[in-house]
């Protein structure tokens, strides 16, 4: 079973980083957004170096158990392991959008923002969840940066979105000159006209600060690399997983990697911290 550690070996004995921009649809940030995608779902299949379509999939089919659609969540779910939500920014300083999916700690097959083939698609009933964020600047098809940061340290527990949600939803319905209706979303108010010809779907449009901002009290953005990635992994986490991988990154010798015992805020209480390994790989030309 692949992992994270795995992917980052992967991409650092990668020679080229380019994101293919694909060819369908009309928006470029979208193609180029699904190029990420696919870069990331290869670095984790170990398709990077892989041309022959067949063993392509082959690798593909073997690694993941899941690939998401554009409206749901996750992008990918690795079969016995992590599920992985990819985003695409021009600017490294852009919030995210995650739309009417809010940050997640873990992802949960109990959720209602997943649909039913994710939730069928093997045995599951917690999945640790990395963000997967690739800055690719508007002039450039190739990498700028890639931050690979698990949910655990990012977003709070479920309790803290959901239990907003419900204050949102509760006030409207409560609400004496609101006809409401609740939705999978926030809701809809019902008959806003007198001919009570027109409705109103409520979304919530979540918003997440980029990483360079939330993590820069751990490390420096170097806007003159060619290329960094930056992980961040829970030690209880990178202890999980096989000696093997762990060997294979901690014997790896390159002097673009480096890893780094961290302590990073605990998003459910910022005056604790979470011990954390800090992976980098810095490259300053192809």
């Amino acid at each position: 079973m692949t992992n994270i550690l795995d992917a980052i070996v992967n991409i650092l004995e990668h020679p080229s980083l380019e994101v293919k921009e694909l060819t369908f649809g009309n928006n470029r940030a979208t193609n180029v957004g699904d190029g990420l995608e696919f870069f990331i779902k290869d670095a984790f299949s170990n398709n990077l170096e892989i041309t022959d379509k067949n063993k392509r999939l082959v690798n593909y089919s073997t690694t993941f158990s899941y690939e998401g659609s554009k409206t749901t969540p996750p992008d990918l779910m690795i079969k016995g392991g992590d599920a992985i939500e990819v985003k695409k920014t021009e600017s490294v300083k852009s919030e995210l959008q995650l739309n009417s999916s809010h940050p997640k700690s873990k992802l949960f097959s109990t959720s209602s923002l997943i649909n039913k083939h994710c939730k069928t698609c093997e045995t599951w009933n917690e999945k640790d969840i990395i963000y997967a964020i690739g800055h690719i600047p508007k002039s450039r098809k190739s990498l700028s940066s890639l931050w690979l940061i698990y949910g655990s340290i990012y977003a709070a527990d479920e309790e803290v979105y959901t239990n907003l949600k419900s204050a949102v939803t509760d006030s409207l319905e409560n609400a004496p000159e609101i006809d409401f209706s609740e939705t999978k979303e926030l809701g809809r108010v019902n008959f806003v006209d007198p001919l009570k010809i027109t409705n109103m779907r409520i979304r919530g449009m979540w918003l997440l600060q980029p990483p360079i901002k939330v993590f820069d009290y751990i490390y420096e953005y170097q806007t003159d690399l060619k290329f960094q990635l930056i992980s961040i992994i829970p030690n209880d986490k990178y202890n999980s997983f096989p000696i093997e991988s762990r060997n294979r990154i901690e014997n790896k010798k390159s002097d673009k990697l480096k890893i780094k015992d961290i302590k990073v805020k605990n998003p459910n209480n910022p005056v604790s911290y979470i011990d954390c390994k800090l992976i980098t790989i810095q490259i300053r030309d192809y």
